[in-house]
């Protein structure tokens, strides 16, 4: 779901120009597969999946528990790595004047520094051609050794410093095209600690511990990227685009953190940045995301996973997926959603047919009478579906001779409105052609929702209205009926030829 509208800017001097790329994608993952729910002794399913739904809202399990455990303590391992560079680059280290043997180290670390960087920048055309870079990487790496050397022995040289933020600049880009985000981030967290003035870098960072699965430090990053933005923007108002992009991901990571509320406010904030209609659509069809089950994230994400295995026409671990988790939702909607789906899927692949429209009828049954009269896309689908499982159940039982039960199935299709019911009016009036008026009242309902039909029924369906009005003693609409079954006829006969 999520586009890419990072905007790239030279950073640090015009002396040192760099063309910037991001190393990061944010495209939205789908989640891990559920279980079906397991049912202790002594308890039972309702209790279990009451306490599954409290347990979601209040707690993690303890796997995600480890997992979050262990990335505090990378993010821990990273950050000290970084910390103990950090005093010399903030000038905590304190040293008097540098002697003349010190003096002569640094000179020496400065100019090894300089040189190597110098011999990576022209190998690799300055950055821009990709694959030189990461060939040549061994001399970014020399560059931040000897510069590094040269900055713990004067942190007050500016120059040093600059060296040595291009070089990380550089090595951060090339980690992150090799997908080694975990260094990327180590490089960027010393960059962004020497160079505090642009939001790119901050954005790198996010997207960086994004790819590592860090929400929280992603979300920090964004943060601290837009507000830098805000702050930096002497000129002219930030940037409403790049503001859009920061707000959308604020949203994103509360998202992938399960803060359905935060998430909301952000993606409602990004709308209000959004320059075109697709990044408004974008953080629109977020928003329905959440909401699909009133902001019950992982019943989205598990349906994602259904869909899936849905597309992948894998429907018994589909079905046996969507089982487990409806008792696990929350709204209506969401619920008579999954039965739908699965509904379909039994009776069109897994024959189980009789279960499928017993499924559909507990479905039509939970849409409010206003709702089934005046429906919206959803409950058209839920409609039209249901109608068409009790219109082939009719025709089956009438092809079995059972002409009592065909009657019940194709009356009950009547009975609301759904896109093919004209062909349960037809076979009603086949049906009850020995009693001509109720056979002439389909034929009219049949004829008044003929969409359902194509032209062969149609005209076929008009010859049955000459004999059932022929029948009944209607003989002037009789002709009437005949006359429109002379012109359906012709038109067939031309559409053949």
């Amino acid at each position: 779901m999520v586009k890419d509208y990072r905007k790239l800017i030279p950073l640090l001097t015009s002396l040192l120009v760099l063309s910037l790329a991001g190393c990061a994608s944010s495209s939205r993952e789908t989640t891990r597969s559920r279980r079906a729910m397991r049912v202790p002794p002594g308890l039972d399913s309702t209790t279990v999946a009451r306490a599954n739904r409290m347990g979601d809202a209040s707690f993690v399990s303890s796997r995600r528990e480890k997992e979050a455990e262990s990335l505090v303590q990378q993010s821990k391992s990273r950050m000290k790595k970084v910390d103990e560079f950090w005093a010399y680059l903030d000038g905590k280290v304190k040293k008097g004047r540098l002697s003349r043997t010190e003096q002569a180290q640094f000179d020496k670390a400065y100019a090894d520094g300089a040189n190597a960087l110098a011999r990576w920048k022209k190998l690799t055309n300055n950055g821009r051609n990709e694959a030189a870079a990461r060939s040549a990487m061994q001399y970014c790496e020399q560059a931040r050794q000897h510069l590094e050397r040269a900055v713990k022995l004067n942190p007050f040289d500016k120059n040093a410093r600059l060296l040595l933020s291009v070089t990380y600049y550089n090595l951060q880009h090339i980690f992150g095209q090799d997908n080694n985000y975990a260094r990327a981030v180590e490089i960027l967290e010393r960059l962004t600690r020497i160079e505090k003035g642009e939001h790119d870098l901050y954005r790198l960072l996010a997207e960086n511990y994004m790819e590592l699965k860090d929400y929280d430090s992603a979300l920090e990053n964004f943060r601290k990227a837009e507000m830098v933005l805000v702050k930096t923007s002497f000129d002219a108002p930030p940037d409403t685009s790049t503001l859009y992009y920061y707000s959308y991901m604020q949203g994103d990571m509360f998202a992938r953190k399960y803060d359905a509320r935060s998430a909301l406010a952000m993606f409602k904030r990004a709308k209000k940045f959004a320059r075109s209609k697709d990044e408004r659509a974008d953080a629109e069809n977020y928003i329905k995301w959440i909401n699909w089950d009133g902001g019950n994230i992982r019943a989205a994400e598990a349906w994602d996973q259904i869909l899936n295995l849905e597309s992948k026409k894998a429907y018994r671990e589909m079905a046996s997926a969507a089982n487990a988790l409806l008792p696990k939702l929350r709204t209506r909607k969401a619920s008579l959603t999954v039965h739908h789906r699965l509904a379909v899927v039994e009776f069109e692949f897994l024959n189980r047919k009789a279960q499928a429209v017993e499924r559909m009828r507990r479905v039509f049954e939970a849409i409010p009478a206003a709702a089934r009269k005046n429906p919206d896309e959803l409950t058209t689908a839920w409609l039209d579906t249901y109608g068409a499982m009790l219109y082939r159940f009719g025709v089956e039982t009438r092809e079995r001779g059972e002409k009592k039960i065909a009657l019940a199935y194709f009356t009950k299709a009547v009975n609301f409105k759904w896109n093919e019911m004209a062909k349960a009016h037809f076979e009603l009036m086949t049906l009850l052609w020995n009693t001509p008026e109720k056979a002439i009242a389909h034929g009219k309902k049949a004829l008044a929702n003929a969409n359902g039909l194509d032209k062969v029924q149609r005209c076929e369906l008009l010859s049955l209205m000459v004999k059932a009005h022929k029948s009944a003693g209607l003989y002037d609409d009789a002709r009437g009926y005949f006359t429109q079954w002379k012109q359906c006829q012709r038109g067939t006969t031309h559409a053949t030829e």
